[in-house]
């Protein structure tokens, strides 16, 4: 029983790791070619991902089992929804 949390663990750090290089992305690349609202729109963006990675990062931290499968599933989630988006 162990060992499948050990596996989620790994997983969810995987799952983290490629968030945060999507936001590193985002932060890198931001275009600045656009007007105001625009620009606020990317910060906003940029700001939302910045928490959901936090969010991620502190529930994989947390001791108890279901909040590591409640961090999987969501940045599972998060992926495939980005993925499906383009």
């Amino acid at each position: 029983m162990l060992k499948i949390f050990t596996v989620i663990n790994v997983i969810n750090w995987g799952l983290i790791s490629i968030w945060g290089a999507v936001v590193l992305y985002f932060a890198f690349n931001q275009t600045g070619h656009s007007d105001a609202a625009g620009r606020g729109l990317e910060t906003a963006v940029l700001g939302a991902g910045i928490l959901v990675l936090l969010l991620l990062i502190g529930l994989n931290l947390l001791p108890y089992h279901w909040t590591k499968i409640i961090a999987l599933l969501s940045s599972g989630l998060l992926l495939f929804w980005l993925y499906i988006r383009d």
